[in-house]
This record gives structure tokens, sequence and C-alpha cells, in this order.
């Protein structure tokens, strides 16, 4: 259920309620005074984020500080490490294909 903000006419206090639709028809009742003129109120909204979308909004400052801490595991040597910069070569590709088609004759 959704929890709205509503402004009271008879005492001015803000109330946040927890209303089960939001079919104009209905209001609640102020807890404060009782009153039943309340307007709905304009207010913020919150929504959580996943955790990847906190780690691609971290600093890049932190993976050069974490890649200071241990330089083998730092973003540069496993990318050299395992080749992932460099794209293959032509021959590479080929040399590829025969090794992975002799592994699998029958495909």
């Amino acid at each position: 259920m959704p929890l709205y903000e509503f402004d009271c006419a008879g005492c001015g206090r803000r109330s946040s309620l927890l209303v089960r639709g939001a079919s104009p028809g209905v209001t609640p009742a102020c807890p404060h005074c009782g009153g039943a003129d309340l307007r709905r109120a304009v207010s913020g909204f919150a929504f959580h984020k996943s955790l990847q979308s906190k780690a691609e909004q971290l600093d890049p400052k932190y993976d050069k500080m974490l890649d200071a801490v241990n330089p083998d595991l730092s973003a540069e040597a496993l990318t050299k490490h395992y080749g992932l910069d460099r794209p293959m070569t032509a021959e590479q590709k080929r040399q590829f294909r025969r090794k992975t088609e002799e592994s699998s004759p029958g495909f």
C-alpha cells in the first residue's frame, strides 16, 4: 500500500497515511484533529538501487586504490594475463578454429 502525505486545512499539520487505493472520493481523516478536509501533498519518494548500479556509481579512484593494494589483482594485470585487451589476429583465429575442429570432429 502506498504511503501518501496529506495537509490538513483544519490544523495545518502534514500527516503520512497509508491509503489502500488512489480513488478520488475517499479521503482519510486527520490523525491529529480528526478533520476530513485533507489535501494530498507533493512529497519525495525513495527507491532501492541494485548492487550493480551502486558499483557503477563509485568513483574510479577506488579502482586505483584497490589496484595499488594488490597489484597482482589489478584490472590492468588481469587483462594482460588473460589477453582480454588484445584482439586475436587472423592467424590466431585460424589456429583456434583448427584446434576446436580437431577436438570435436563430429560437429
